[in-house]
């Protein structure tokens, strides 16, 4: 039989013990968000600032030389460059000649009958270039190209077109076809070009033939042109 007063006592002693609260627990606050500016300033903490060194000068074009600055070179170099070169800008640059101006020359040989003919267009022309849009140096290595061309090909009449630009007031590109073809040995006559194929903004040559001997398929033996 239980004891009414241990009863009594374990009774009291459980309504005063106090029951212990549990902790909450801690949750960290979140961090307050940044700005792009402050992400920025806060990655760049510690960074070294570096100069950035200088660009590069530039370049210094070269001035293009007036028709008037080609022709003063001309007349003090062109002496000079007459022995040193066998072709020469300068000297071909000595004449001038006015943009309508025609052009004519014949070495000596050459037929007055076929001289004729070739000013009148009736040799027909086999082989051509445009110079227009070309500087001095372009237009030379086209003259030479075609020259070369026509030898290899065995071609005996062509034509240059040279236009009647002007630079500063002088016909600087057709100056230097007329004093440029002079200077060339293969070269036997030239011409302005009648109307219908360029008048006088265009020349037609009259080449020295190949007189090396090529060997005729058909006959079996050589046959000189």
């Amino acid at each position: 039989m239980k004891d009414p007063l241990l009863t009594t006592l374990k009774r009291q002693l459980k309504a005063e013990t106090p029951v212990p609260k549990l902790a909450k627990p801690i949750v960290a606050a979140p961090p307050p968000e940044l700005s792009e500016e402050e992400l920025f300033t806060r990655a760049m903490q510690g960074a070294t600032r570096m100069e950035a060194p200088p660009p590069p000068p530039r370049p210094k074009r070269r001035p293009t030389p007036s028709a008037q600055a080609l022709m003063r070179r001309a007349q003090a170099e062109g002496e000079l460059e007459r022995a040193d070169q066998p072709l020469s800008d300068t000297v071909a640059l000595l004449a001038g000649v006015a943009p309508e101006a025609i052009l004519e020359f014949r070495q000596n040989g050459v037929q007055p009958r076929q001289f004729e003919q070739l000013k009148l267009g009736k040799l027909p022309w086999q082989a051509a270039v445009d110079l227009h849009g070309c500087t001095l140096d372009q237009a030379r290595e086209a003259v030479l190209s075609l020259l070369d061309n026509c030898q290899k090909e065995q071609l005996h009449v062509a034509k240059i077109v040279h236009g009647k630009g002007l630079i500063n007031g002088q016909a600087v590109l057709k100056s230097a076809v007329n004093g440029w073809l002079k200077q060339l040995p293969q070269i036997l006559a030239f011409s302005s070009a009648p109307a219908r194929e360029g008048g006088t903004g265009a020349v037609l040559l009259l080449l020295k033939r190949d007189r090396q001997a090529r060997i005729d398929p058909r006959l079996d033996k050589p046959e000189v042109l």
